[in-house]
């Protein structure tokens, strides 16, 4: 029997030194960490990246969207429409970006208030809302009101998707997933242009073709939202996705990835 399993109920082992039960970094050795090749710690992850990563890549890709389908509009004879003139369209489209650095750090005050998985969520829902009310603008100060809110909505969107990447992933990991993530934006401007020329395609007199844009970009982003509060979870330990097995040993790693300092075992 080692000296280890002599220890009785008062914390002493045998040669009478104090345990104070607390587990230190040296306790956590090669021999305990977590082998980074173990096919049930690849495929945990692998899943996390098939639903909690792309999830996160697909709302960039909305939030790129949402963003350049002004300039799409104007394409649509938005300007005409709404009257305006000289640099108004350049006013409009650069108003949202002093709200977006206002809001941010109150935004990401909130998320770790409130948890990433519902504030996510709200601040997508309330994007693609926004964009929806871009839909009945009509007038300057009207597409100006509603860019102003679009900002204070999106501000805490990237933060706090960075933020969840780093909850879900040790840190040799972090790297390549904060990447793709970011290679959302790039996809969002390639495949607006093409969704949009086809909107501004469609023969309804309901709405006009720029109004189509935003209105439909809008309810895309609205019900998308309404998905990621399905799928995301704060931590791997709330994920209903992933089984009790992959939940500990995707703990396990994350632990001995705080105690290593995150380097490779």
């Amino acid at each position: 029997m080692t000296k280890e399993e002599r220890l009785d109920y008062s914390g002493s082992s045998s040669d009478g030194a104090f345990d104070d039960g607390i587990t230190k970094p040296q306790d956590f050795g090669p021999h305990n960490a977590v082998d980074p090749n173990d096919k049930k710690l690849k495929w945990a992850f692998r899943k996390v990246d098939m639903t909690l990563l792309f999830i996160l890549f697909l709302s960039n890709v909305l939030n790129s969207m949402d963003r350049a389908n002004l300039g799409l509009a104007k394409v649509a004879n938005l300007e005409s429409d709404l009257k305006m003139s000289g640099s108004d369209f350049n006013v409009v489209a650069c108003i949202m970006y002093p709200t977006y650095l206002l809001f941010m750090l109150p935004s990401n005050l909130a998320l770790r208030k409130f948890g990433a998985r519902f504030w996510l969520s709200l601040i997508t829902v309330l994007w693609g809302t926004i964009n929806m009310c871009m839909a009945f603008a009509k007038k300057r100060d009207d597409l100006l009101a509603c860019r102003l809110f679009l900002g204070a909505a999106e501000s805490g969107a990237t933060p706090g998707a960075l933020m969840l990447i780093t909850l879900w992933y040790p840190r040799r990991m972090v790297t390549s997933r904060v990447s793709l993530f970011y290679s959302a934006f790039a996809a969002g401007a390639i495949i607006g242009g093409p969704i949009a020329s086809g909107i501004i395609k469609m023969d309804n007199p309901l709405f006009k073709d720029w109004q189509w844009v935003f209105f439909i970009d809008g309810l895309a982003t609205v019900g998308f939202g309404l998905i990621m509060y399905l799928f995301l979870a704060d931590y791997p330990a709330k994920s209903w996705i992933l089984t009790r097995a992959e939940k500990e040993i995707i703990s396990e790693c994350m632990e001995h990835d705080q105690v290593d300092g995150g380097r490779r075992p």
